[in-house]
């Protein structure tokens, strides 16, 4: 559909104004304060409904009429106001079946008008906020389902930001403090520290080390008596050989004696004779007995001295191997508590570097979410079809053919084109642009603006100051300008 009627009365600076259009592209001219931009103004209230107060200073009722259509329809837009009602009503009739409504909302389904100036659209990529406007234009034009996606994307990607920005604070703390550890310790420490000395063990051990000295003590004495007992046993047995001698010599004596007397005596003493010889024989055999059994505990003795000498003198050995009388354990003891001080500092590093490796992991763990997030965003962005072939946006701003959107890196020319470009796919419906000061887009942005209307079947009205035009001037453009 396109402007096919206009009509103004007290329209703010304009008295009254009344045209036809037919033609594809108008040019309003005329010098300031004839009401140009408020022409373009009236255009873009009667598609849109969007207004503030419209009556003409010093009037009491205007009106604003607008006829809009094509071959197969045609609609009529007016805007009454009043002193009372400087706003004013809107209505929308249709042409063909007469229905009538007040309601902004029909109008705005009707048309579905996107209003935005060109000139506007081309200079936002001059700031932030404006390039953050013009994907805002784009992103209208994607299809529902994937705007929704994106906004979805775009707020989960705010918050995994967020997240990833505690993770790296955490990091950050992490790394720090994971340092400072670090700084008391040396070279090697985290391997020879790692395990923490158990000096129960070594209490124990110097306990154990106490007992076995004061053992030593015992068996050196009980060694020493089973020497001095074994210096005895040739004493001993030289003591009971001279015993058996003197023994077995006073029988013989005695024999001897018996035997003199006997022969003094022989008739009364052959029976004391025999009987003293049976005597002898039996005290002999006795002595022999007693000899041989005393031997045998003195041998028996020996042998267990001998026996008891040598278990002390292997005691002794492996006693002399690790003398604990030669240890010095609380030395070991200093050694293990520095060890474990060591160890504790290690320990705490350790932990740190833990938790430090656990931050920076959650932290990778949001990098490759938005890294997704991202990827899935230029997927949905590359596989919508854009009016402009090329054309696409990021966070930044808008790129066409992976070049910023911006001027210097985008020619004029082509960033007009996007523009009208734009405004052409975002109104489908109603085929009308609007351009305010045409005259300081140049004449290469200028033309390039109608051709694209030529080539996409717009109708374009464009603003343009004329020093010294007295009278406002709506004429339609033709070749030969």
């Amino acid at each position: 559909m396109y402007i096919k009627k206009l009509e103004l009365l007290n329209f703010q600076v304009i008295k009254e104004f009344n045209a036809d259009f037919e033609g594809n592209v108008y040019f309003i001219t005329g010098d300031n304060e004839l009401g140009k931009s408020t022409l373009l103004k009236a255009i873009g209230a009667m598609l849109t409904g969007n207004r503030d107060a419209v009556l003409k200073n010093g009037e009491d009722k205007g009106f604003a009429k607008m006829v809009v259509g094509n071959d197969g329809e045609n609609y009529e837009v007016e805007l009454k106001f009043t002193k009372a009602n400087p706003r004013g009503t809107l209505s929308i009739k249709s042409q063909t079946t007469g229905m009538r409504s007040d309601n902004v909302s029909m109008l705005q389904k009707i048309f579905g008008y996107q209003d935005f100036d060109a000139v506007e659209f081309s200079r936002w990529s001059e700031t932030a906020e404006g390039r953050r406007k013009q994907i805002e234009v784009v992103k209208a034009l994607l299809p529902e389902k994937v705007r929704t996606r994106i906004a979805e994307i775009d707020a989960e990607v705010t918050t995994v930001k967020d997240k990833r920005k505690d993770a790296n604070a955490e990091v950050k703390t992490y790394t720090t403090i994971c340092a400072n550890a670090e700084k008391q310790l040396k070279p090697g420490d985290v391997k020879t520290y790692a395990e923490k000395k158990d000096i129960t063990a070594l209490m124990e051990e110097q306990n154990e080390n106490a007992r076995l000295i004061e053992k030593a003590k015992t068996v050196r004495q009980a060694r020493q008596q089973r020497i001095e007992q074994l210096e005895a046993i040739p004493g001993r047995i030289k003591e009971v050989e001279e015993t058996r001698k003197s023994n077995i010599k006073a029988i013989d004596d005695k024999l001897a004696a018996e035997e003199k007397e006997v022969a003094r005596i022989i008739a009364e003493a052959n029976a004391r004779l025999e009987k003293a010889k049976e005597d002898a024989k039996a005290n002999k055999k006795a002595i022999e007995n007693d000899y041989k059994e005393t031997l045998q505990v003195i041998v028996n003795d020996k042998s267990e001295f001998v026996k008891r000498k040598a278990n002390a003198d292997k005691w002794l050995e492996e006693y002399e191997a690790n003398n604990p009388e030669q240890l010095d354990t609380a030395e070991q003891l200093k050694k293990a508590e520095e060890h474990n001080r060591i160890n504790a500092l290690v320990v705490d590093y350790m932990e740190k570097k833990k938790q430090k490796e656990a931050a920076e992991k959650t932290a990778r763990t949001f990098e490759d979410k938005l890294g997704a997030l991202a990827k899935e965003r230029e997927t949905l962005i590359a596989t919508s079809k854009l009016p402009i072939a090329g054309l696409s946006f990021t966070d930044d701003g808008l790129e066409l053919n992976g070049v910023p959107f911006v001027a210097g890196k985008v020619s004029d020319s082509q960033i007009m084109e996007v523009a009208a470009k734009l405004i052409i796919a975002s109104n489908p419906t109603v085929k009308v642009f609007r351009i305010a000061r045409g005259e300081s887009l140049g004449e290469k942005r200028l033309q390039a603006i109608i051709d694209i209307a030529k080539q996409n079947g717009f109708q374009g009205f464009i603003e343009e100051v004329k020093r010294g035009q007295t009278d406002l001037v709506v004429e339609e453009y033709t070749e030969n300008e």
